[in-house]
């Protein structure tokens, strides 16, 4: 009994030893992958302008929202639900931009805030996230989705249609929902009727 129990022991111990020598191993490579920052949009929003004229045979969908906002995080995993897990098609693209207006925060911290909630909204073949520290994507949308008082536009979220092209003004969205004070509230977010408007817009180039 003695013998057997001593067995077990190293047995047991050289489980440990192993299992810690593969966390050692994978735990640089997930820090790393964690601290790749997302791409920084410049003013002229060069890099999600660029990535949505290359996806012109896609319906696209851009959500604007603030990592530290409660409402914002629901959004997103709503997208993610309700559109992202349910259309399968390659002809679908998301691009999420974190914007900084519900709290003050420099661009390290943005990025640490969008990098925390990142799950909520994975990036993917389908997917791509944005960090935008002086929020020019809510300011370019404020005055085209009609936000009051000249506010930028955020926890917003726009769907537009295939063959829709970003020229010297950001393109007007086919259909768009909001979690906002001040607008329509017949557009309040609401997942289930987003994503048929979606499939309309995928049914309409045969997806």
């Amino acid at each position: 009994m003695r013998i057997d129990w001593w067995k077990r022991r190293k047995m047991a111990a050289v489980a440990v030893a192993m299992a810690g020598v593969l966390l050692a191993g994978t735990a640089p490579i997930a820090a790393q992958e964690q601290a790749q920052p997302f791409p920084e949009l410049d003013q002229q929003l060069k890099q999600l302008k660029g990535q949505f004229n290359t996806d012109t045979d896609k319906v696209r969908i851009l959500i604007i929202g603030d990592p530290t906002c409660p409402p914002c995080r629901h959004g997103f995993s709503v997208i993610q639900k309700n559109v992202v897990e349910k259309f399968a098609s390659d002809k679908l693209a998301v691009y999420a931009v974190w914007v900084p207006l519900l709290n003050l925060q420099d661009p390290a911290t943005l990025q640490r805030h969008a990098h925390q909630y990142a799950n909520l909204l994975p990036p993917g073949p389908r997917t791509a996230l944005y960090s935008d520290p002086e929020a020019y994507s809510g300011k370019q949308y404020g005055p085209v989705l009609g936000v009051p008082y000249g506010s930028p536009a955020w926890d917003v979220y726009l769907a537009f249609p295939a063959g829709a092209r970003w020229g010297d003004k950001p393109p007007t969205p086919a259909y768009w929902e909001h979690q906002l004070g001040g607008l329509d509230s017949a557009r309040y977010l609401d997942g289930p009727r987003f994503a048929e408007e979606v499939r309309k817009l995928l049914a309409k180039i045969g997806q």
